[in-house]
């Protein structure tokens, strides 16, 4: 599992990006941006070959990824929400009048180190690892039941 690619945009301007493969991510994730409809705040995902784009609009940024399909959804869109909540703090109303690309120097290195924990830290998935505490905390109990 793994997400390969992301940017954050406002409208259909770059504000930042980065990849970490070689693809033709950042010409199909122009298209999107060009194709979502309205302004309204959305959570969607395209197929494309055996990718998913996955977006997330809110109060016009939009932060896109590309994972591979086994990602699922959870995972991306966790990426996606932490992604929004680091570049809206990190810059504000900048966001508003920045130029294409602006933020890129800064942020495509949080994109990297975000999509690597993303995709590689088992910690990233929180409701996989509850389970695996809860679970553990049902091994215990049953454990002490038996031994008293």
């Amino acid at each position: 599992m793994a997400i390969l690619y992301a940017l954050v945009a406002r409208g259909s301007v770059m504000l930042a990006e980065f990849t970490a493969a070689s693809t033709n991510a950042s010409a199909i994730a122009r298209q999107i941006l060009d194709k979502i409809p309205g302004d309204n705040d959305i959570n969607v995902s395209y197929s494309q070959d055996r990718y998913i784009f996955h977006v997330k609009r809110t109060d016009g940024l939009t932060v896109l990824c590309m994972a591979d399909e086994s990602a699922g959804r959870r995972i991306p869109f966790a990426f996606l929400e932490d992604i929004h909540q680091r570049f809206v703090r990190t810059y504000g109303r900048a966001i508003f009048s920045a130029l294409p690309y602006g933020m890129n120097d800064e942020f495509s290195r949080v994109l990297s180190q975000q999509m690597e924990y993303y995709s590689s830290d088992p910690n990233a998935d929180r409701i996989n690892r509850l389970k695996g505490e809860m679970g553990q905390v049902v091994f215990e109990c049953f454990e002490i039941g038996i031994r008293s």
